[in-house]
């Protein structure tokens, strides 16, 4: 009895927990249809909304990002324009966006984006990021299936048992990958670029948004970055990472 009671609970947790998911992507997928018929319209600040209230969800379409680098552009909003740039050429290494970065890099004099060969590995490992984890996870369960058959036939298992440690420690690595090798965007003017994780430590520049920087670390409000092979602080409020 009590087991039909517990298999009872697990089904509606579940579907409770599927139709909140359901739920959830019918109101955004309503919310995109009403942002794209604003855009077509020409109302761009109103789409806008929109777009940003479905990104702050982390949902997101290439073609939404596009939309939301012209408007930011035509806004003059820079480091938003290139913080959606960003993110499109994450979702899809198109090399158009890239250009595009380049040339306002240049017309704005901002640094941080050379297209450099070391970029284009990252970038190309944060897209597809997921599939990483989902092949690391499906060889941790084949080692650990190993494991036990071994264990089983009572025979020795060290090979796979040292391919599981290496595995899992690949896997930590890779989970904590975007905390310590991302990179960030400036978001507002007269951003302080500083010499220590304090307000009262020393200015080292001001620079204005889109900026783009390495984040290698972070200690409390924070983010430490690369600043000309030096290392610099920046308040986390001002900087967009690109990340999903």
């Amino acid at each position: 009895m009590q087991r039909r009671v517990v298999k009872i609970l697990i089904i509606l947790v579940i579907s409770f927990f599927g139709s909140a998911e359901v739920t959830q992507a019918q109101v955004l997928g309503f919310r995109l249809k009403q942002a794209d018929s604003l855009f077509r319209a020409e109302q761009y600040v109103q789409s806008l909304e929109h777009y940003q209230t479905i990104l702050d969800q982390k949902q997101y379409t290439p073609a939404m990002l596009l939309k939301m680098a012209f408007i930011h552009e035509g806004l003059g909003h820079v480091g938003p324009a290139l913080y959606c740039l960003n993110l499109y050429y994450l979702s899809t290494q198109d090399q158009t966006a890239a250009d595009k970065m380049e040339e306002l890099a240049k017309k704005f004099n901002l640094i941080g984006y050379e297209n450099s060969d070391q970029n284009k590995i990252f970038s190309l490992y944060q897209q597809n990021a997921q599939y990483i984890s989902f092949a690391i996870v499906a060889f941790s369960i084949l080692l650990m299936s190993a494991l036990l058959y071994l264990k089983r036939k009572k025979q020795r298992a060290i090979f796979p048992a040292v391919a599981l440690i290496i595995i899992l420690v690949a896997f930590a690595i890779h989970i904590n990958l975007d905390t310590y090798f991302t990179s960030g965007i400036i978001s507002s003017p007269h951003t302080y670029i500083m010499s220590g994780p304090s307000s009262g430590a020393d200015i080292v520049a001001v620079i204005d948004e889109g900026n783009r920087f390495d984040l290698i670390g972070k200690n409390d409000v924070w983010l430490k970055i690369d600043w000309n092979g030096e290392t610099a602080f920046v308040k986390e409020n001002n900087v967009l990472k690109l990340n999903f």
